[in-house]
């Protein structure tokens, strides 16, 4: 004859076998139903389980039940919703290309001829700043001063013709931007700046999907604006 410890045993493995218990609300479901079962392993045989108790019991865990199927069916359908999205997204997608937008980035791409557009955010006004631009191994290559309207609150944008301090034209290639400011608390602040030019390519990536600008790959939450000319 089974034992309860066998049946215990046997129901709570079936039970996790079906529902799994990598769910928290799932969880709680083998919790309440080894608890049960711990209940009736241990009653009185003297002074059985009450019914009446045990039927409330079973009708907690099938509620219990019930909001789980609920929370699964939101979750299903939150997914359904994003697919939706992501589809619509996708298809729209390749309208944007030949466009202009401006998207966070410290990254500019130079092709050794033509000037590079370097945008930059001032949330607080400054009295002077500078451009710093990099070249791939750390090196400085060019500081351009900011003073006057370049360094008061707002969107801005500054042109880089590719020449180092020296006036050498840089190799192509991409350099790194940091854009600072000088309040008049004598204060320096990092800047967040962006790369601004036309949409070249929308690339699909396991990672997610990306735009193109200016040979630069930003994602698409990292966009700022998009517009038909600049």
């Amino acid at each position: 004859m089974a034992t309860i410890d066998s049946i215990n045993r046997n129901s709570l493995n079936v039970f996790s076998n079906t529902y799994g218990t990598d769910n928290s609300a799932q969880k709680q479901q083998i919790d309440f139903l080894a608890m049960l079962m711990v209940q009736l392993k241990n009653q009185n045989p003297s002074n059985p389980y009450d019914n009446q108790q045990f039927a409330a019991q079973l009708a907690t865990f099938s509620q219990l039940e019930q909001l789980t199927d609920i929370r699964k069916l939101m979750e299903d359908q939150a997914d359904i919703f994003a697919l939706m999205a992501m589809s619509v997204e996708n298809t729209s997608l390749p309208s944007m290309i030949g466009k202009y937008a401006s998207a966070t980035s410290d990254t500019l791409d130079i092709d050794g001829m033509n000037p590079s557009e370097i945008g930059y955010k001032v949330n607080l006004p400054g009295v002077s700043g500078v451009a710093t631009i990099y070249d791939s191994a750390g090196k400085v290559v060019r500081t351009i001063e900011l003073s006057g309207s370049q360094v008061v609150t707002g969107n801005h944008t500054i042109e880089w013709d590719g020449k180092d301090d020296n006036g050498d034209k840089m190799l192509p290639g991409k350099y790194k931007i940091v854009v600072e400011s000088t309040e008049t608390d004598g204060s320096t602040t990092k800047l967040e700046t962006h790369t601004v030019g036309k949409i070249e390519a929308i690339r699909y990536k396991n990672t997610g999907t990306v735009v193109v600008i200016n040979g630069i790959e930003v994602s698409l939450a990292s966009i700022n604006d998009v517009r038909e000319t600049k």
